[in-house]
């Protein structure tokens, strides 16, 4: 499943009103010190100059800052190409606009026309300095964030997550597990470990679990047998899900058995609507088949029919095997000798009727390998695991809190530290 992730705005005409804010920081900046503008020079004084030059600096903050991030939502949130999106076009006009401002600057201080000359500016630094001039423009530049804030909230921002359907190279595998209480045997130790107790299932499962974690585009699924079969997954690419069922898996479960027919048609009818090349059924199993209601010859001619092959691996060795019987009194498990019987022609006539190859795995080492080796025999095929949705997530409240936040912080301001006198 190929998630992705895209912002855009839901309503396109309260979009449209970003195109008037730089106008309108202008207009406010301009605005506030309206009552004070110099009746000597007019457009031409000092004090007017670098009252608008404070401005145009105020409004290349905010504009830097909004076209890198229109920029930077076009570029990572979303697949259209950076040109054709009019998120990322209307970000490089506010960043194009951050230097005709500051030429404007420049213009306008080059026409300042000195309201009076002095022979010396000596008297003037001994003057005591009062407060910073320029932070009297925090109360236009908050009350313009919070206009900002609220505008780009009414164009209703959101963030679209997108699980698109997702095509890949793979096979479709349905790992057929036996659960019979004989797959308990502890023949299973790894060979460098040879007194280690390591039962049949436990050792399976294990190789399983680490086949499933290298797969990437398979379909995979599973399904258990003993006197019947049952379908644990059905072919997934969801292998979380995969790997916490076989997790679960245990003996004793199902009435004990071994019906070896029974479980490769339960596998042909997973694969049956499979449109997979490759559709491959590997039989995990430690003994002769006893309780089928279909012989398994039969199955495996069915299932050869259908193009699907079988990959039988006969688990453990076989004869008097190591058998668990029981705790003792002091609470540890004894072991007994138990002959356990095996079919391995059985096994290899299912995999040349369904055109596989037969395999036998005395521990964990060889039974990796095994399962390496039929990945390598396999052809892969195109196959596409269906479902696709998008789901819009709002993000406008994000906006409110720092606009609330804003116009209050403008309001106290303006009501204490910088309230203007008439």
């Amino acid at each position: 499943m190929n998630t992705s992730l895209e912002f855009a705005f839901a309503a396109q005409a309260g979009l449209a009103l970003l195109v008037a804010l730089p106008l309108a920081l202008l207009v406010l900046v301009l605005a506030e010190r309206r009552r004070s503008l110099p009746s000597a020079g007019g457009w031409h004084a000092p004090e007017f100059v670098r009252r608008v030059q404070a401005g145009l600096l105020v409004l290349c903050a905010p504009a830097v800052l909004a076209g890198a991030g229109a920029c930077g939502f076009a570029l990572l949130g979303s697949d259209t190409p950076p040109l054709e999106h009019p998120l990322f076009l209307g970000g490089l006009v506010l960043l194009g606009a951050v230097p005709v401002l500051a030429l404007l600057g420049v213009w306008l201080q080059r026409r300042v026309q000195p309201v009076m000359l002095l022979s010396s500016v000596a008297p003037l630094r001994q003057v005591a300095w009062g407060r910073p001039g320029v932070l009297r423009y925090l109360v236009p530049l908050l009350r313009f964030l919070a206009l900002a804030a609220l505008i780009v909230a009414v164009a209703r921002p959101q963030v679209a997550t997108t699980e698109a359907d997702v095509f890949a190279e793979g096979m479709d595998i349905v790992i057929t597990l036996d659960v019979s209480t004989s797959m308990n045997a502890v023949d299973f130790a790894p060979p460098d470990s040879p007194d280690k107790k390591l039962a049949r299932i436990d050792g399976a499962k294990s190789v399983i679990a680490r086949f499933i974690e290298q797969r990437q585009d398979d379909r995979l699924g599973l399904v258990v047998f003993a006197s019947e079969a049952y379908t644990q997954t059905p072919l997934t690419l969801d292998y979380s899900i995969l790997q916490s069922v076989l997790s679960s898996v245990k003996t004793g479960v199902v009435e004990d058995g071994t019906a070896i027919g029974n479980a490769i048609m339960v596998s042909v009818n997973r694969l049956r609507e499979s449109e997979a090349k490759s559709k491959v059924v590997i039989l995990l199993t430690d003994g002769d088949d006893n309780a089928s209601k279909i012989a398994p010859l039969q199955a495996a001619e069915i299932a050869a029919q259908q193009d699907i092959r079988i990959f039988p691996i006969l688990v453990g060795k076989g004869g008097l095997v190591p058998f668990p019987v029981g705790p003792n009194l002091f609470g540890r498990m004894q072991y007994r000798n138990v002959e356990i019987r095996t079919n391995p022609e059985l096994l290899q006539n299912i995999a040349r009727l369904a055109k596989g190859k037969f395999y036998r795995s005395v521990d964990q080492k060889a039974l990796e390998e095994d399962f390496q080796d039929i990945l390598d025999q396999m052809e892969k095929t195109r196959l596409m695991d269906p479902g696709r949705f998008t789901r819009h997530t709002e993000v406008f409240q994000l906006l409110l809190l720092p606009a609330l936040l804003a116009l209050l912080l403008e309001l106290a301001l303006g009501w204490t530290l910088y309230r203007r006198f008439p």
